[in-house]
């Protein structure tokens, strides 16, 4: 018997792309190979977004790429869609692309191998975009993870706070929270297959809470042996309190790259958004981390959405002026785009599709002076950094990440650099671009463990 082969294409975030190696574990289960070719799959599935505009044309455009393949296997092929666009537009989909022959929601992975065999026993198509709050309480074992020494962990799904932008509410539900026993056994689990970092997921997830909460999840998490760092996306500025910071300062293996969703600076603009927090409390936000990070190494980095219905020119500067005052690391911006279903579209007081465009280029702009400034601060000085990636042979021949999570290339004379890959090494900043550093090796051997004293000379 001919083995069967699966492919899936994603699209979005971190959420979608660990959704995919639990769908890669579930089709692996059923006895599928991967393949890195589309014409070789006998199932093929688009794991899809719908937070940006447009995001639907793009899948069926996609789709109609796949109507080609399937039909030169005269239709021996099984193409689904998933995710945020499926969960969204659920049957209608197969009135637009007749190829399709499984629709698979967001909390309906678990059900992938029933809807997989019923196709196989021909008895149609298959469309599940029912809600399952248990969703979230996925077996550990099932998700096909890559070879890196990083892996994802979900510790919630979902969002209740319907920002008027915001599709996710929708297409992923209420919060819903792991026990965090569960949470503690799989990063046990993780370690004990040699990974070395986890990072946790959620739509919001510092409200995380399962008889505890974030900052005691995290202060569990920092005692399992074999891990040096602990990441998480992504937060809430209205759920990033002192206890979690002081975590934060008292758990070394913590990162501390802080991702603190501004969206705007202008506070009018801010509740039209439904973000509950004016400019003043999410500067009052901004202090407390540095006062409570104080002498430690952290970055911070932000999203942003110009255009915003309403949005007036001033309210827009204020933006800008918000850059200046926190002086972010990174941001992530975006220009307005209206997603059905959500708060925002009742407003009739649209920005021009120019203007948003305008307003996008100058903070962009902005922020890369503020960027260069930033990252050569960093020159001269040390970090530690966790290797994960080894290119031997090169001048920059190891790669890694700080605590506050910059990637660092880093130069070695080192006759057997795969030693280094998984430990921690310290490094001297020696050059910067706009998203990365250089750096010197710091003496030939790894250092036993990752964020020593050492990391507080940095920043």
């Amino acid at each position: 018997m001919t083995e069967k082969r699966y492919f899936i294409e994603t699209w979005g975030c971190q959420m979608n792309e660990h959704d995919t190696e639990k769908m890669a574990g579930i089709l692996s289960e059923m006895g599928y190979r991967a393949t890195d070719s589309v014409d070789d799959a006998d199932v093929y599935l688009l794991n899809t977004c719908t937070i940006r505009e447009k995001a639907e044309e793009k899948v069926f455009s996609r789709l109609g790429v796949l109507k080609k393949v399937k039909e030169k296997r005269n239709g021996d092929m099984i193409i689904g869609v998933a995710g945020c666009v499926a969960q969204q537009n659920g049957g209608d989909i197969f009135q637009r692309a007749p190829q399709v022959d499984l629709v698979l929601g967001t909390q309906a992975l678990k059900q992938l191998p029933e809807m997989v065999g019923r196709l196989h026993g021909h008895q149609g198509r298959q469309l599940n975009v029912e809600k399952d709050p248990d969703n979230h309480l996925f077996p550990s074992h099932v998700p096909k993870r890559g070879t890196s020494i990083r892996a994802r962990i979900t510790i919630m799904e979902g969002c209740d706070n319907y920002c008027t932008y915001c599709i996710v509410p929708f297409t992923r539900g209420r919060e819903r929270s792991r026990p965090w026993q569960d949470v503690v056994n799989e990063a046990q689990r993780l370690a004990g297959m040699g990974f070395k970092e986890i990072e946790l997921l959620g739509q919001n997830v510092n409200s995380y809470y399962s008889t505890v909460n974030f900052a005691r999840l995290l202060r569990e998490l920092q005692a399992v042996p074999g891990l040096e760092t602990i990441r998480y996306v992504s937060p809430h500025p209205k759920d990033f309190d002192r206890e979690v910071m002081e975590t934060l300062r008292d758990c070394p293996k913590i990162a501390t790259n802080i991702h603190l969703p501004a969206q705007s600076g202008n506070s009018r603009i801010l509740k039209r958004m439904g973000r509950e927090y004016t400019r003043e409390l999410y500067m009052e936000k901004v202090y407390m981390i540095r006062e409570v990070l104080d002498g430690i190494p952290f970055s911070l980095t932000s999203d942003f959405i110009v255009g915003f219905p309403g949005e007036k020119e001033h309210e827009f500067w204020d933006t800008v002026t918000l850059l200046d005052e926190v002086g972010y690391d990174r941001i992530f911006s975006f220009a307005y785009s209206e997603r059905p279903g959500t708060g925002a579209v009742k407003h009739a007081d649209s920005v021009p599709q120019a203007e948003k465009m305008y307003r996008l280029k100058i903070l962009q702009q902005h922020q890369l002076e503020i960027q260069k400034e930033r990252m050569g601060g960093r020159v001269g000085k040390t970090a530690n950094v966790l290797i994960d990636t080894v290119k031997p042979g090169e001048e920059f021949p190891l790669v890694g990440r700080t605590r506050d999570n910059i990637l660092v290339h880093i130069k070695a004379e080192v006759g057997s650099p795969e030693r280094f890959y998984g430990r921690p090494v310290t490094v001297t900043v020696t050059g910067t671009g706009l998203h990365t550093l250089r750096g010197e090796l710091c003496g030939q051997d790894p250092i036993e463990h990752l964020w020593s004293p050492i990391a507080a000379s940095v920043g």
